[in-house]
């Protein structure tokens, strides 16, 4: 086994479109670390999937909106790693709803595990990262979250999905000085959507829902040579839905 693979760190690695960003990344040849708050059982096998393409993968079972334990993920990862190339900013609850129904808990929750928890792990990472001269941080966003607009059933989880790519933004000037690029892969309608439409080929110019590949795709490109330059950008991987 090789001793200089990079390394990435990937917040909900365990499911969905994590699972297969942690797959990608391993089968590219990156050292995976995952973060997942329940899904330990699922952890283990990704992490028994990644150490066939002879990578080092681990997991830790925490979450990532208690800061201290935050913290000490990036220190524990970094100390089994030996570094920090990539960090993936997956993870984030979702609430669909009436939004007056909508609990103060609630809001709260939605901005620290999709605000938050991104953002303070950007932190963490830049300040590891730029002494290294290198990294890259992709965000997993929502499609209209670059749009000032009302969707009420979603306004806590939107809401915060803009401020997050505003933070990135901004942070994305300030780390490209010391080579680290950040943007934002936003999905549409994807396969596991909570409120997925009766035909969402009505919706939808490509007349299907997103797949998993469609966002490993993009978020391959921003970690690759070829997007060295690129920083600061929202690529909707939606099929054409929210553009």
């Amino acid at each position: 086994m090789k001793k200089n693979h990079p390394s990435a760190l990937v917040t909900g690695g365990a499911k969905g479109i994590g699972r297969a960003l942690v797959l990608a990344l391993a089968e590219d040849g990156y050292n995976v670390g995952i973060v997942t708050r329940r899904s330990e059982a699922a952890a283990k096998r990704v992490v028994a999937a990644c150490e066939r393409h002879g990578v080092k993968a681990q997991y830790w079972l925490t979450d990532l909106t208690d800061a201290d334990a935050a913290e000490r993920v990036t220190v524990e990862f970094v100390r089994h790693f030996r570094r920090w190339d990539v960090l993936i900013n997956n993870v984030g609850d979702y609430w669909w709803g009436p939004l007056l129904q909508m609990k103060t808990e609630t809001m709260k929750a939605m901005f620290q595990s999709n605000f938050s928890v991104a953002a303070r792990l950007s932190l963490l990472a830049v300040k590891t990262m730029r002494r290294a001269g290198f990294g890259r941080i992709v965000n997993i966003g929502y499609t209209f979250a670059d749009r000032l607009q009302g969707n009420p059933n979603v306004a806590a989880y939107q809401a915060a999905k803009t401020a997050l790519l505003s933070f990135s933004s901004s942070l994305a000037k300030v780390a490209m000085v010391d080579g680290v690029t950040i943007n934002t892969v936003s999905p549409g309608m994807h396969h596991n959507t909570v409120q997925r439409p009766l035909h969402p080929e009505t919706l939808i110019p490509a007349r299907r829902l997103g797949a998993d590949e469609d966002i490993v795709g993009a978020v391959r490109y921003f970690l690759s040579p070829q997007a060295a330059y690129v920083t600061g950008s929202h690529l909707k991987v939606s099929g054409g839905y929210g553009v």
